[in-house]
Order: structure tokens, then C-alpha cells, then sequence
């Protein structure tokens, strides 16, 4: 059986793969800085030569990275070592060892016109720090030849105390009805993590799918209507929740992020999942954290 790393496993995306990877019964292994079978810290570059060597990978994931903005804004040399350069020498050790590189990127490329979709070819937008690492990640991860590159919008539930996802600070403030301000000028492709990671697994075995990818929702959606089709799923009515735009933040973030995703929907041979498709997912997820918790 061939095995699969996933780097950065405890992570959303990370977590969902080694869920449905392991439901599969695949030979699958997660490697991240703590809490995973293989310890990895992905800005050392002889610890990743050395653990690709010693694993063997028939496919390494690579979902590891620096998502916030503002993060990256304050530290871009940071950003550029995770989100870039760590891509690279994971290239390179794949390059070395016959590994299939599938490499997970962003949305973030594309501004100023609205709900509007962006396929593979479409010119981008680098507007900030999080978005130029992560562009110069994807540029590193196609200098192999049957590498590939996953943009995506990914939603969901970590768990990290402390850090909560978008999805999760939905959950927070719909379970307190919170004043909140929800973007309705800010676009994107939203997709539950384990939709997406059934997608990902599915496209490993394919070698046809290589080069860049959209792989995300099919429907673009406003943060407001996430936030909203979310309420409705759990069967919560917000009354503090008001409209407000995206522009109100201090970085400068892409606002126009709507994925064309037929070419991943064509190689998979199905429909990717809608707004409802992702949210009920969310909610789904949410109850049986919920029922766990008042298990324990």
C-alpha cells in the first residue's frame, strides 16, 4: 500500500485528511511541530530532507502555513520561509525521493469584481503579504512536473484553544448572538474541510490532475451569507448581526475570490459542494463536538 505524509497535520485541513484518510484505511501519517507521528518543523530544511528520506512517502500533502494576514504583514520574512521557501525544500526532497508533491495554496489572488469567478488562467492580484508567500509557495511546488496545486477556500473546525477559525468565531458569536459586523462585500468559495479533503485524496491517485487546481465550493457566497446559511443550519436566529464591508480592516485584503472549479468538478466526475452543502457539514460537526463534550 502506498503511503501519504500530510505535513502540517493538526492543522483544519491536516486534521480533515488524516480523518478520512485513516476512515479509507489508507497508509497515511501526519507530521506537524507537535502532536503528530512525526514531529517536522517545516523551516529547517535538513529536518524535512531527513524525515521525506526516512518516510518515504508515495505522496506528501503540504498543508502547513502562516493564514493570517496580519501575521505575515508583521513578520513578511517569516511568511515567506513557511509559506514559500519550506514548499521548495519539500520539492526538492521529493524531486529526490519520486514523492508526488500536492500542495495546498489560497484564494487570495483577486479583487474588485465581486461575486465573480476566477478559473486557473485567470491574471492575479498580490496584494499583501500572506498573498505574495503564498503565490512564491505555489511558483516553488510547480517546478516539479507532476506536482499539484490546490486553491482553495477551506472552512471548518480546528479546535485550537485560543485561535478560533472563521467557522468557529461564527459558531461563537451565533451561540452568544453577538454584535457583530459580517462582511458583505468580501466573496469567496467556501468549502468544509472534509469535503475538501475527500476531493484532495481522490485527485492524489490521478496524475492527470497536476498543475494548478481550484478546488473549493461551487457556489460564491459573501461572508454575511455564510454567516447567515450557518445560523439557519443550527437553527439560530441572530438579532445584533449587521452588514459591513471588508475595507474596514487595516490590510488590504483580496475581496473578489470566487473559484471557477469545473476543471476539478470534470476530473473528479462530480459536483463539488454548494453554500448548504458546506455549512450543514459545519453544523453536522458542530453538534457531535457539542454531544462529545457533554459525554465527557
Amino acid at each position: 500500500m502506498s503511503r501519504t505524509l500530510v505535513v502540517g497535520s493538526t492543522g483544519l485541513l491536516g486534521q480533515a485528511l488524516m480523518r478520512v484518510g485513516l476512515a479509507r484505511g489508507l497508509d497515511i501519517i501526519g507530521a506537524a511541530r507537535r502532536e503528530a507521528e512525526c514531529i517536522l518543523d517545516i523551516t529547517n530544511p535538513e529536518q524535512i530532507m531527513r524525515t521525506i528520506a526516512t518516510v518515504r512517502p508515495a505522496v506528501l500533502i503540504n498543508t502547513a502555513a502562516i493564514v493570517d494576514l496580519n501575521a505575515c504583514n508583521a513578520d513578511p520574512g517569516l511568511a515567506f520561509v513557511v509559506n514559500a521557501r519550506a514548499v521548495g525544500i519539500l520539492g526538492q526532497a521529493c524531486a529526490e525521493t519520486g514523492a508526488r508533491l500536492i500542495h495546498v495554496s489560497t484564494d487570495h489572488y483577486f479583487s474588485g469584481d465581486g461575486r465573480a469567478v476566477h478559473d486557473e488562467k485567470t491574471p492575479i492580484l498580490l496584494l499583501n503579504d500572506y498573498a505574495r508567500s503564498k503565490f512564491a509557495g505555489e511558483r516553488f511546488a510547480l517546478l516539479l512536473d507532476n506536482a499539484l496545486v490546490v486553491r482553495t477556500n477551506v472552512v471548518g473546525l480546528r479546535g485550537w484553544r485560543g485561535k478560533p477559525t472563521f467557522a468557529e468565531w461564527c459558531l461563537e458569536s451565533l451561540a452568544e448572538d453577538a454584535e457583530v459586523s459580517l462582511f458583505d462585500d468580501y466573496f469567496t468559495s467556501p468549502i468544509d474541510a472534509d469535503h475538501l479533503a475527500e476531493a484532495i485524496l481522490d485527485l492524489a491517485g490521478r496524475p492527470e490532475a497536476s498543475g494548478l487546481l481550484n478546488v473549493a465550493g461551487r457556489e460564491v457566497v459573501s461572508k454575511e451569507a455564510f454567516y447567515r446559511s450557518l445560523a439557519r443550519d443550527l437553527g439560530i436566529f441572530p438579532t445584533r448581526a449587521r452588514s459591513g464591508s471588508v475595507r474596514s480592516l487595516p490590510v488590504r485584503r483580496a475581496d473578489s475570490c470566487g473559484l471557477d472549479v469545473r476543471r476539478a468538478e470534470a476530473l473528479l466526475g462530480r459536483r463539488l459542494p454548494g453554500l448548504a452543502e458546506t455549512t450543514a457539514a459545519i453544523a453536522r460537526a458542530h453538534r457531535r463536538r457539542l454531544g462529545a463534550h457533554d459525554a465527557a
